[in-house]
């Protein structure tokens, strides 16, 4: 029995992987509970920068506490799970901004060009625009760091070590799309399908770069482009565009061309984009860099 569980290096990665997703989650349900009795924190209805930045910090600090636990069951160092501290808001963060920014973009253009996307000018004026866009900023900048450190930080360096890096980065991948796509309402296979490809890209830009930092500033940058810059709706918001976006863009046609109320993670268009994602990066870094987690 005891193979099972433990083998040359210790507790086997997929046991370790499963102790740290029940650390996760009972962090993460602690530290709102602890919000809500304690401190009689409620949520608005619907998305409210307030809400997406306390829920934000509070999920990637359960995941770095979690970490920081199986590091010490694994006598591993820290920054081996993707985000050492000599990259941190360096080239590679502010390379996957920009990536981001120009995947948002191109759908947008693409929509205008087909007639399903209109523009009907500022939605926000003089203060009450800044405040937005940096409450909002902040808010998807630390939704980045949680999910893509929870999916393809020590997760992914742990199952590395079991099964490999690739088929570590398709499991992960296909969990981080039906997450999506049976814990939000109103979700089709199209949303669930594509969120599972950038979650595999985004493993593609770790597998390449060493680091997960052009991940978060990939994943923080398209997510504030397309609900806060762009107002794309979300079914997690009701299918409605966000409390505080800042232009005002109508989205009109059927839904396999914008989306619906899922935005535009389920338009058609987002397979072509991810296409031409993997095709450019492939070229833009040519090189695998080290991977953490590579040396178990």
């Amino acid at each position: 029995m005891k193979t099972i569980f433990v083998g040359p290096q210790g507790i086997r990665a997929g046991w370790r992987f499963a102790i740290f997703v029940i650390l996760l989650f009972g962090f993460s349900k602690l530290s709102f509970w602890i919000l809500t009795v304690a401190f009689h924190y409620q949520e608005h209805d619907g998305w409210f920068p307030t809400d997406f930045l306390l829920d934000g910090a509070l999920s990637f600090g359960a995941a770095l506490l979690a970490a920081w636990i199986m590091s010490k069951v694994e006598r591993r160092a820290f920054l081996e799970y993707g985000l050492p501290l000599r990259a941190m808001f360096r080239r590679h963060f502010w390379q996957g901004i920009l990536w981001g920014f120009g995947a948002s973009l191109v759908m947008i253009i693409l929509l205008r060009l087909f007639g399903a996307a209109s523009f009907n000018g500022v939605a926000l004026h003089g203060q009450a625009l800044v405040t937005s866009a940096l409450l909002w900023a902040a808010a998807f900048l630390l939704l980045g760091f949680a999910e893509e450190f929870a999916y393809r930080g020590y997760s992914q360096a742990t199952l590395l070590g079991g099964m490999g890096f690739w088929p570590a980065a398709v499991l992960l991948s296909a969990i981080f799309g039906a997450v999506h796509y049976f814990f939000k309402p109103m979700e089709n296979w199209m949303d669930g399908l594509s969120v599972g490809l950038f979650g595999l890209f985004w493993c593609f830009t770790l597998w390449r770069t060493g680091t997960l930092w052009f991940a978060i500033g990939f994943h923080a940058m398209s997510d504030y482009a397309d609900m806060v810059l762009f107002a794309q709706p979300n079914t997690g918001n009701n299918g409605q565009s966000l409390t505080g976006h800042l232009l005002n863009v109508s989205y009109h046609g059927p839904d396999w061309l914008t989306g619906g109320p899922r935005g535009t993670e389920a338009s058609a268009f987002e397979f072509v984009i991810l296409a031409v994602l993997f095709i450019a990066f492939a070229r833009a870094y040519p090189k695998h860099a080290a991977t953490p987690g590579a040396g178990d």
